[in-house]
């Protein structure tokens, strides 16, 4: 089913949200609004991402390629607290030669505030504004995955320049921001979990990477790190946007 546009039941979360984002703010300073330039949504716009995908078993790992494309379908009526809600079609390819198949579908919600993703039901905060470094929210603060006080993402490197290499060229942006969770606590000799997401200014997510992996050979025997006895690693960068 396609994801709908937030009811009243949202909209309560929606509030306890707000709430949530709001003490992260450091009101003892006035800031400049700066944030949705980071993640531009016109209909029809698209943008292609090059995708490494390796899947890893008693330290062996098996990887794939393919390629992602997310398009704005829809601005779809705004939503329960008047906020703009899009919704994106993720298509996917093996190469760059075959045909588009849809993946599946996600809506991005901008509010004065946050941007907001939407994947199967699940609401995450993907950007808090104002923007500014080592600035510190709660990814769930949508959703019951953490209290409401967690604080679990971080801004790093804001404003600052930004360059990827995938398949011998070279990406790069003069302004863009970096968006991690808490690797003090998610990182340690038993598991490794990693979400990066770099943004560049009016363009949007441009390198996306995700780590998940099980250090634990299990049978009472210690931890290691420099083994992967289980889990999961992605990369995602922008090769193409445009509308």
């Amino acid at each position: 089913m396609l994801p709908a546009v937030l009811g009243a039941a949202v909209l309560g979360a929606a509030v306890l949200g707000a709430a949530v984002l709001a003490g992260c703010q450091d009101t003892s300073e006035v800031e400049p609004f700066t944030g949705p330039e980071y993640y531009p949504l016109a209909v029809g716009s698209y943008r292609i991402y090059d995708v490494a995908d390796t899947a890893w078993a008693n330290n062996k790992p098996t990887v794939s390629r393919f390629q992602f494309r997310e398009q704005v379908d829809t601005e779809l009526t705004p939503d329960a607290t008047g906020q703009s809600v899009y919704r994106l079609i993720r298509s996917r390819r093996p190469t760059a030669t075959d045909a588009w198949r849809v993946d599946s579908v996600f809506t991005v919600t901008v509010g004065e505030r946050a941007v907001t993703e939407q994947f199967n039901n699940r609401r995450t905060v993907a950007l808090v504004f104002p923007v500014r470094e080592g600035r510190v929210w709660n990814i769930n603060a949508f959703n019951s995955q953490d209290s409401v006080t967690a604080s679990n993402r971080l801004y790093s490197r804001v404003g600052q320049p930004f360059s990827v290499q995938r398949n011998g060229k070279t990406y790069g942006y003069d302004n863009s921001l970096t968006t991690t969770n808490n690797l003090a606590v998610d990182v340690n000799a038993c598991y490794t979990s990693i979400r990066r997401t770099t943004f560049a200014k009016d363009v949007g997510p441009v390198y996306r990477i995700s780590r998940a992996f099980t250090h634990d050979p299990g049978g009472g025997k210690p931890c290691d790190n420099t083994a992967i006895y289980l889990g999961q690693s992605r990369s995602e960068v922008l090769i193409e946007s445009g509308k």
